[in-house]
């Protein structure tokens, strides 16, 4: 496997994961509740990504793994951690909100916080290092 694959294969994963987040979110913001789906789904998912990725990183070996996490991996690692922030605070910012206009549930505005806020880094990253491609 080259580092090209092994990025590839990450990206696509953590966009998958990202998805799931925002899925579940959407979900719980739609229907007007927390749970719109198994309360372990995003961490599944999330979980099974990363496994993944980490086995992956095992067939791609550690010198080709090393490559894929070059200086512009870590210049996309970076912005999209500062624009997941600066999302994930409009997002608190709005869902907060609609809690306390009474829109939504507390505990509904809180699970799409958690997950939003997931979403918004994974999602950053991906467009960030397909742009970068």
């Amino acid at each position: 496997m080259t580092s090209d694959h092994f990025a590839l294969i990450r990206t696509i994963l953590l966009g998958l994961t990202g998805l799931a987040c925002l899925a579940y979110a959407l979900g719980a913001l739609a229907l007007g509740r927390p749970d719109p789906v198994g309360w372990y789904w995003p961490a599944t998912i999330g979980g099974g990504a990363g496994l993944l990725i980490v086995l992956a990183a095992l067939l791609a070996g550690r010198e080709r793994a090393g490559q894929a996490t070059d200086d512009l991996y870590v210049h996309v690692h970076t912005r999209a951690a500062t624009l997941g922030y600066w999302l994930s605070l409009v997002t608190l910012a709005l869902t907060g909100a609609a809690g306390g206009m009474g829109w939504i549930g507390w505990d509904t505005a809180f699970a799409a916080q958690g997950t939003l806020t997931g979403a918004a880094f994974l999602l950053a990253f991906v467009v960030l290092d397909l742009r970068h491609r």
